[in-house]
């Protein structure tokens, strides 16, 4: 059985490799996860135009399942794979690297993806004539298709950066401390959720917190919140202990 033997090889080319590994497998998750996005959101529009009247975007309510379910696997992926990764004689800066790389990316692909199923969707209705819609509070327009992009994306790439912090807490520290910091480590999907609403309850985040440039204030403070979430995790990881196999 052939192998690549990644020990010798330059740090730059690990992280690459590390990254280009776990975004595999996340894609991979990924492409399932899309398609069968597309088989419910599918059906759902058939189901309700049937018994009513179809108004507003079905593809948007997927967003909490692209927010929630790769964080998930963020988790899972990155406690399973960190002992294989020292244990190939790699190092953990190389892991915390590819790890926040291919989180990042992640993000990214998901909210391309669900932009381009919201345009499509878009289309698809003024062609049947149906009224489109987003009924989310997770957008910093009214109704703009972009913004709820831009938005989305931005909050799952901290959810996905989030998933990571929250594996290396609890490895580090514990079940009983991981948990009492999860509103450190998970807390930052909520607060750039809300920072994104147009309205959270009665307060309005728009115009408490981003006055004429809601989405370009909320975009600068949360890519500051991913670099700091990202400096974590990268401290955390170069210290962790991983189970060693005894004769």
């Amino acid at each position: 059985m052939m192998s690549i033997d990644l020990t010798a090889a330059p740090p730059r080319r690990t992280v690459r490799a590390t990254a280009a590994w776990m975004l595999t497998v996340h894609l991979y998750v990924a492409a399932w996860f899309w398609a069968l996005a597309i088989v419910v959101v599918g059906l759902a529009i058939v189901v309700i135009n049937l018994l009513g009247q179809v108004s507003t975007s079905i593809v948007a309510f997927s967003q909490q399942g692209a927010l929630w379910f790769p964080f998930s696997m963020f988790i899972g992926v990155t406690a399973a794979y960190l002992p294989v990764h020292v244990a190939a004689g790699l190092t953990r800066r190389t892991m915390s690297l590819g790890a926040l790389i291919a989180a990042v990316v992640t993000g990214l692909v998901y909210g391309a993806v669900f932009g381009a199923l919201l345009l499509i969707e878009r289309a698809l209705f003024g062609a049947l004539g149906w009224h489109w819609r987003i009924l989310d509070s997770v957008s910093a327009a009214d109704t703009g298709a972009l913004d709820f992009v831009v938005a989305s994306a931005l909050t799952f790439v901290v959810a996905y950066v989030s998933g990571l912090l929250v594996c290396l807490t609890y490895q580090r520290v514990g079940g009983w401390w991981g948990t009492l910091a999860l509103p450190l480590t998970a807390g930052p999907i909520f607060a750039v959720s809300a920072l994104f609403a147009r309205d959270t309850g009665p307060f309005s985040t728009a115009t408490w917190f981003g006055g004429a440039q809601p989405l370009l204030v909320a975009t600068v403070v949360t890519v500051v919140l991913v670099a700091a979430m990202g400096l974590v995790f990268d401290r955390l990881t170069r210290g962790a202990a991983v189970p060693t196999r005894t004769s």
